[in-house]
This record gives C-alpha cells, sequence and structure tokens, in this order.
C-alpha cells in the first residue's frame, strides 16, 4: 500500500524547517511531498500580498497532484502547517495527522525575555538576531493572514477524528505549551497522543532533539 506523507511548513519560514523530518521518512520508502507555502520563495512583497486561503490552495494544489497512486495520506504540519492541515482534513479523509509546536496560543514572552536576558549574560546576540529575522520575514499583513487562519482553523480541531500525534517543545518561545493542551482536548479522534520534549525550541526538527521527535513520529506511523 503506497503511503503518502505530506509535510507542512511553518509561517514566513521554508522547507528547510522540516527537512530532516522528510529526508528520515523519504529513507524510510515514503512519498513525501513538502509545499513551499504561496509567498514564502519569493520577495517580502509577494508575501505580504499572499492570503490565508492561498497559503491553503497552494498546498491541496500539490496534495492532489501527488495523491495518485497513494492509499494512505498523512498529513504532518510544522507550526502553522498544523493548522493548515487541519483546514484540508476537513476535504480529505487523512489517515493520521501530526502536529509539531502548532500555534493555538502563540508568543511565550516569558521564554522570548529569558532568552535575552541569556543574551545578555553570554554578551552575545544570538536570540535578539534570530527574533529580528523572523520579524523581518513576518509584515504586519501576513501576521494578520496568520490570525485569521488561526481563528478560522481552531473549531475545525474537534471535528478531527483521525489518530493524532501532538508535538511540543516545553522551551517554544514562539507557541505556548496550551496548545497542545487544547488541541489534545479538544480533537474528537478516539486515537490521540500528546509529547513533551523539556527542549527543542520552536525550531525542534533543527534541534538537537530532532532525533526524538522523529523517531516518536517514525513510531506513530507505524501504528
Amino acid at each position: 500500500m503506497a503511503s503518502l506523507i505530506l509535510l507542512i511548513h511553518g509561517f514566513g519560514g521554508g522547507v528547510h524547517e522540516v527537512q530532516p523530518l522528510a529526508k528520515h521518512l523519504s529513507g524510510l520508502g515514503h512519498k513525501v511531498v513538502c509545499p513551499v507555502l504561496a509567498g514564502h520563495s519569493d520577495t517580502r512583497r509577494a508575501m505580504k500580498q499572499a492570503t490565508w486561503n492561498d497559503w491553503i490552495d497552494g498546498v491541496e494544489r500539490e496534495l492532489q497532484a501527488s495523491m495518485e497512486p497513494c492509499d494512505v495520506v498523512t498529513a504532518i504540519g510544522f507550526s502553522m502547517g498544523g493548522l493548515i492541515a487541519f483546514h484540508l482534513s476537513q476535504r480529505y479523509s487523512f489517515q493520521r495527522i501530526v502536529t509539531i509546536n502548532t500555534p493555538i496560543y502563540y508568543w511565550n514572552l516569558q521564554k522570548v525575555f529569558a532568552n535575552l536576558a541569556e543574551d545578555g549574560r553570554n554578551r552575545r546576540l544570538t536570540n535578539l538576531r534570530r527574533y529580528l529575522r523572523a520579524g523581518k520575514n513576518s509584515p504586519i499583513a501576513s501576521m494578520f493572514q496568520f490570525l485569521k487562519l488561526l481563528h478560522h482553523g481552531k473549531p475545525l480541531i474537534g471535528s478531527i477524528r483521525c489518530p493524532l500525534l501532538i508535538l511540543q517543545a516545553e522551551d517554544d518561545d514562539t507557541v505556548r505549551r496550551k496548545s497542545a493542551d487544547y488541541i489534545l482536548e479538544h480533537a474528537a479522534s478516539e486515537q490521540k497522543t500528546i509529547k513533551h520534549f523539556p527542549r527543542g525550541g520552536h525550531l525542534v526538527l533543527l534541534s538537537p532533539q530532532a532525533g526524538e521527535a522523529i523517531e516518536c513520529i517514525e513510531s506513530f506511523l507505524k501504528t
């Protein structure tokens, strides 16, 4: 039975965020497709012009082009990609869904300030540069579109009935931990599992904890 993995990256990011997972799953024999969200590979102007519906439509087009001859489709969404997976689950029968640091409640300000304080103690600007870079990649108009995607996607969680795996890094400064708890509580799936990682940050698949997260997903795909 052919298996397709739809792997969706996050807001303001790109395929590089999920590349280690894509490479691993491809090596296991899965067909993996990683769409680039509308506006995310071009200019800042293109990013500003892309709407939340454009993000969903672009992923759907790649999904439709890749489904044949696959019998089993698993949607894996990193960060905002999880919200897009929720939207597409209303039109496609995913066998499984995996969310990785998917936001319901965003910006862990306590962790942001702790990271900036760490920069000060270590006399470096690592986290500050990361936040400035994220701001540059996320125009205000695009943030508004993200909020619309979240607003329309949050109520859809209650209609998720397929097996669901929820991964959340506890030190994520972009997505608050209670986002994962909300998804777990509101999804209608009979089989739903949550896994917390003490460390890993928002880009957990690019962190030292990536191997553990990937192993967790691999095990879930075998169930």
